[in-house]
């Protein structure tokens, strides 16, 4: 409790959760593990020694590697752990028995046919104390099977980290995921024998309800699973398909937030919004058909219940008309098949569970027995790796970890603002709201009204007079109630499409609204956010496009089972409302105090230094060295008990808050039954209420978990709400247009021009008056590269002017907009940039050009014949890696799209020493030819570049120290003089 007190309180650190005992700790656990499979496979190596022995050994050898020796490792390593969860399982599956018996009591009593000679009190505290006792016994086995695995998965990890440091290779990545699917299996094995014996139980005390009733709707569970199966497998198969295309789309976000700059001198932000739009729009299609698909899982949930009663009723009333359904009976039969369907669909799906586990179980016994674990799984190129890549990669740990705190904090600081949340409910849509919100109550409202159909049904039955009076009301409730049935799928329907066109329409708007964003931002402010601009785009996005609308789902479903459920009670017996109000004021101070401490453990949960995102790390890094190995053991260990510690400290705090919340379903049930035998109703009523207040337990559970869920889905909305909030440029359009010939000259004039300072560290331009006319050729010679990267800057409005102006045929650029700025420019950068798609693209993306236009630009830069030797030649797709061109032929590019513009005023920045001699005299011989009628700025830091040029402006700090022909300057001695 102390956890959830400072929870409650704020932000909670590590030092503040509750400790692992010395036993609980990663390196104990690892010892014990260590010397179990030690031992084992010294039996192992006995045993293939002993050859004339013809002794098998229940363990299969060392040669096979079916994974038998590593699972039995693992048992006898959590053994009195596992034998006391196998007991907690049994003693839950009774308990959860006991409950709806213990209400068949009740209802007995009332209809005067007392079980046992007791007051009306003494039943309602057996059913408190059996609701009591299978909470508690559920809390305990809930929370040592998790910590179970937790400790297993962190046993098994260190060990891998262990074995694979010792053989000093980089794999093992692979073999983490391996790691996550054994200790489920670990704890599943346990309780194996469990679940037969639960389906078992029920289906007795079933059979004693309906008779062969009951079997109907055990086939129609057994004939649906294959059609769920068949379902998942779908929707595993469009999941995969949509996690394709959602790479290719994160591709296409890394690609514009990496060459940004290009992009904007360009003018090509429209080009790029438009392929951005396009891959998001398959993005969400295939979003639209895996929403739909969870109608299925809606009508599995919601539905099926309806499906097997119905079945079983309708089978047990018409076989015998002598079949009279009572209030026990109808509450006994639904409550039975409710609790029956969990542990026949996890029967039916243990097979697929088991495969995948032993297939895990055999790949790390095969590991853990290997030599060498090899190379070949993980290709993270070892040549040149620095010997220091794991301090590196443990920086990187820091880093994220320092910047999810900020995250965090930020979350904390900016909980109770609401802002988030009315942002998705304006994408969301208010109408859709609306219209989803009255779908999912008309589910609830019919969901009650089945049981509601089925308790006047029995309630009638006492009265009708005659055979035929009881076939005309059994056909007629029986009608009823499959009508009813066909509404609720119906309306289920209509949910999941409400849900589903209003989560995508909440995507696309809030995607839209951030890529605009994006594109708006200035190239200085673009360098400085580019992790978070990546988060943004793929993990956040991601959150807000699957995550929250499953979410959003089961709250909403489980807020309106809550109150539709006590409304009615409340409406069966007045004498309930006054308890209403202190149960929900103690229903939300549980939650409120749990799920401040939940969200803050998995906040540090997800930070990486707490997760096992450090472990791979340490798995990945390439090791010198033994002082190197000893320092990546201590901090791989390091971080499994952090990481267990988290765990540990969050199954306790879910398990303390079920373990409550579970409290309240019980005095809902307790306050309900006392109250149903001190007044004694009608047994209609009696079935009615008991039935809800049964089933309100699963929606207390999924509320908090929902609100908790939807909390952390916030944090990615906050993201995109602070977003809105970064610096935008000067607009694209004003409402000053210039002439579409400008400029027609190219005269640039700079006026007691002074700039701002960008945030990236460019110097502002200072006191620059000068003039460069028409058709001028002007070499621009700095120090180093910040002084010319301050006048494109100018030039292009990456950064806006102080005081002063520059003048490009006599108009001041400040006052038009910035893209009928930028479109007049060109400027070949020192790096050529190419974007991925055709190569006809990258030269005229907005087609302005014909074919014909286009070859003789490729011709005129020598390119012809290499394009022509392409398979689709202007087609040619270029990648991100592509190495078709060299990294010439890609200046050439850049040279061939610049003649395509026809701009007055070029930009030329220096190669880099990666261009050939020859190529570069290229591009100089081609921007004299071609571009003879332009002004064209050449951009360097070598003064002997610029010779060529009719005249040289020096800049030093920002200001211009001096600008006159080539010759002049030379006379006066060094460049750099002043």
């Amino acid at each position: 409790m102390r956890v959830v007190v400072m929870g409650h309180r704020g932000p909670l650190q590590l030092s503040d959760l509750c400790k692992l005992y010395n036993e609980e700790s990663v390196h104990t656990l690892s010892s014990v593990f260590e010397h179990e499979w030690e031992k084992q496979q010294n039996y192992n190596e006995r045993l293939d020694l002993e050859e004339d022995s013809g002794r098998e050994s229940l363990l299969v050898s060392r040669k096979t590697n079916t994974g038998y020796s590593l699972l039995y490792a693992m048992w006898v390593t959590f053994r009195p752990a596992l034998v006391k969860v196998a007991l907690l399982r049994l003693s839950t599956d009774i308990f959860s028995i006991l409950v709806p018996l213990t209400l068949r009591w009740v209802i007995l009593f009332c209809e005067r046919q007392a079980v046992f000679d007791w007051a009306g009190y003494t039943y309602s505290l057996v059913v408190l104390g059996a609701v009591c006792c299978c909470a508690v016994s559920q809390h305990h086995f809930e929370k040592h099977s998790r910590i179970i695995a937790a400790n297993a998965q962190a046993v098994l990890a260190g060990f891998l980290y262990r074995k694979v440091k010792q053989s000093n290779t980089t794999q093992g990545t692979d073999l983490l995921r391996e790691v996550e699917n054994v200790p489920e299996l670990v704890v599943t094995l346990a309780c194996l024998w469990s679940t037969p014996l639960r389906v078992a139980l029920c289906l007795d005390l079933l059979w004693g309800e309906l008779g062969p009733g009951v079997l109907v709707g055990v086939a129609l569970l057994l004939v649906l699973i294959p059609v769920n199966s068949a379902v998942e497998r779908k929707a595993k198969q469009l999941q995969r398909t949509q996690l394709i295309i959602r790479e290719r789309s994160e591709q296409l976000i890394k690609e514009m937030l990496h060459k940004y700059q290009a992009l904007k001198f360009l003018t090509w932000e429209s080009w790029f919004h438009q392929r951005v739009t396009e891959s998001r729009a398959r993005e969400l299609e295939m979003l639209r058909i895996l929403g739909y698909l969870t109608a299925f899982s809606m009508l599995n949930s919601i539905c099926m219940p309806f499906l097997v009663g119905f079945s079983s009723i309708g089978v047990f009333v018409l076989v015998d008309d002598g079949n009279v359904l009572t209030p026990s009976r109808i509450f006994t039969s639904l409550c039975f098949f409710r609790l029956l369907r969990p542990p026949l669909l996890e029967l039916l799906g243990l097979f697929c569970v088991l495969k995948q586990a032993q297939q895990s179980l055999c790949h790390l016994e095969k590991s853990f027995l290997g030599k060498d674990l090899g190379t070949t799984q993980l290709v993270t190129t070892k040549e040149e790796l620095p010997s220091d890549g794991f301090q590196q990669r443990c920086d990187r740990c820091k880093d994220k970890h320092s910047h999810s705190d900020e995250k965090s904090d930020h979350y904390l600081s900016q909980k109770g603002s609401g802002k988030a949340r009315m942002l998705y409910l304006r994408a969301f849509g208010w109408h859709w709201l609306a219209v989803s919100s009255l779908a999912y109550l008309s589910v609830c409202a019919v969901s009650l009204a089945q049981d509601g159909i089925l308790s006047v049904w029995t309630g009638e039955a006492k009265e009708v007079q005659g055979l035929e009076g009881w076939r005309e009301l059994r056909n007629s409730r029986l009608s009823a109630y499959a009508l009813l049935g066909l509404l609720q799928a119906f309306l289920v329907c209509c949910a999941a499409y409400c849900l589903t066109c209003a989560s995508l329409r909440a995507s696309h708007t809030l995607h839209s609204k951030l890529l605009s964003d994006v594109l708006h931002m200035p190239m200085h402010s673009q360098k400085t956010d580019m992790r978070w601009l990546l988060q943004v785009f793929t993990q956040d996005m991601q959150v807000i496009d699957e995550e929250l609308p499953k979410h959003l789902h089961s709250w909403l479903k489980s807020l309106l089972d809550i109150l539709s459920t006590i409304t009615l009670i409340s409406f069966i017996m007045p004498v309930f409302s006054l308890a209403v109000c202190p149960l929900i004021i103690l229903f939300l101070r549980i939650q409120s105090r749990f799920s401040s401490t939940h969200s803050h453990i998995r906040h540090m949960e997800a930070n990486p230094v707490a997760s096992l995102e450090c472990v791979t790390q340490c798995v990945e890094a390439p090791l010198s060295g033994p002082k190197h190995r000893k320092a990546c053991l201590t901090h791989c260990l390091q971080a499994l008990n952090q990481n267990l510690l988290v765990k540990y400290n969050k199954i306790n705090t879910e398990s303390r808050a079920a373990l409550r919340l579970d409290g309240i379903a019980g005095i809902v049930l307790f306050l309900v039954s006392l109250i149903l035998l001190e007044t004694e109703p009608d047994a209609v009523l009696v079935v009615l209420a008991l039935i809800c207040a049964f089933n309100i337990k699963k929606a207390v559970h999924r509320y908090p978990q929902a609100a908790s869920d939807i909390s952390m889905d916030m944090l990615s909305m906050q993201n995109l709400c602070e977003f809105a909030k970064v610096e935008k440029e000067a607009a694209w359009e004003k409402s000053y247009r210039p002439p579409n010939d400008w400029p027609q000259h190219g005269e640039v004039k700079f006026r007691n021009y002074e700039s701002e300072a960008s945030s990236n560290g460019t110097p502002a331009l200072r006191g620059i008056n000068l003039t460069i006319l028409k058709e001028e050729k002007i070499g621009l010679v700095s120090r180093g590269k910040t002084d010319t990267d301050g006048l494109v800057s100018s030039l292009f409005r990456s950064v806006e002017a102080r005081s002063g102006a520059v003048l490009i045929d006599d108009i001041n650029i400040a006052r038009m907009g910035l893209r009928d700025l930028r479109s007049r420019l060109q400027i070949i950068s020192q790096v050529p940039v190419l974007f991925s798609g055709p190569l006809r693209a990258n030269l005229d993306p907005f087609t302005q050009h014909t074919d014909a236009q286009v070859w003789l630009a490729l011709e005129l830069c020598h390119l012809k014949e290499r394009v022509r030797l392409l398979p689709a030649q202007l087609l040619h797709p270029v990648q991100r890696t592509s190495l078709a061109f060299s990294f010439g032929q890609r200046r050439l590019l850049c040279l061939a799209r610049a003649l395509l513009a026809r701009v007055r005023i070029l930009l030329v920045e220096e190669a880099l020493p990666r261009v050939d001699l020859e190529t570069e005299e290229l591009v100089r011989q081609l921007i004299h030819t071609e571009f003879k009628h332009c002004t064209v700025l050449w951009l360097t830091q070598n003064p002997l570049n610029v010779m060529h040029t009719d005249r040289v402006l020096v800049l030093n700090k920002g200001q211009a120290v001096n600008f006159d022909s080539p010759s002049t300057l030379l006379q006066q001695g060094p460049l750099f003089s002043q």
